[in-house]
């Protein structure tokens, strides 16, 4: 569709809109709230470790961008202004429209249409880090995995010796992958 076209037309298109640094899921609030815009505003949920345990943390699958769905003509100055969005994104001055297709195969990626949960898998032959009990900060090497119990055998170094122990999945963290596991590093 031509450019003009784009900007003159009552009908809702995807535009790509740039928003302030850490403000993706407020601007995607507000443009639904406040305008009753469909907005699509993936984010990655993924476990890091940090000096507590396991935490779950979220970040915008696209920093500083989300989706907007609206009529150009209509909404423009209402969602550049919205708190929290900085502009729509524009090449030689037009907006850009993003294909309808293009926003369903993302959403084909996501749960609850916007969550991409990235769960660490643990196999044999991956170091983990071992992060409470009696052998918390010790890394070692995962050699059997048993699912039904949700828990692992790991081989640790201990005094000279090694040492095949269980423990809980949920109290290791991946580390590297070994390099006689098989898999990628990448």
């Amino acid at each position: 569709m031509e450019d003009a076209a784009i900007i003159e037309s009552t009908v809702p298109f995807w535009f790509c809109l740039k928003t302030q640094p850490k403000h993706e899921k407020l601007a995607g609030q507000l443009l639904r709230t406040r305008l009753g815009l469909e907005v699509f505003s993936p984010v990655l949920r993924f476990q890091r470790v940090t000096v507590n345990g396991k935490k779950w943390f979220e970040e915008a699958l696209f920093p500083g961008y989300i989706f907007g769905k609206f009529p150009y003509r209509s909404h423009y100055r209402l969602v550049a202004s919205s708190m929290g969005v900085t502009k729509i994104v524009a090449f030689g001055g037009s907006p850009a429209v993003v294909d309808e297709a293009v926003i369903e195969e993302l959403r084909r990626f996501v749960s609850d249409n916007e969550t991409i949960e990235i769960l660490p898998e643990i196999v044999p032959g991956d170091e983990v880090t071992v992060l409470d009990g009696p052998f918390r900060g010790l890394r070692a090497l995962v050699t059997r995995v048993m699912p039904a119990k949700e828990r692992v055998a790991v081989l640790l170094d201990l005094l000279g010796t090694q040492r095949e122990v269980e423990v809980t999945a949920a109290r290791v963290v991946p580390g590297k992958v070994h390099p006689l596991s098989g898999r990628a590093t990448g």
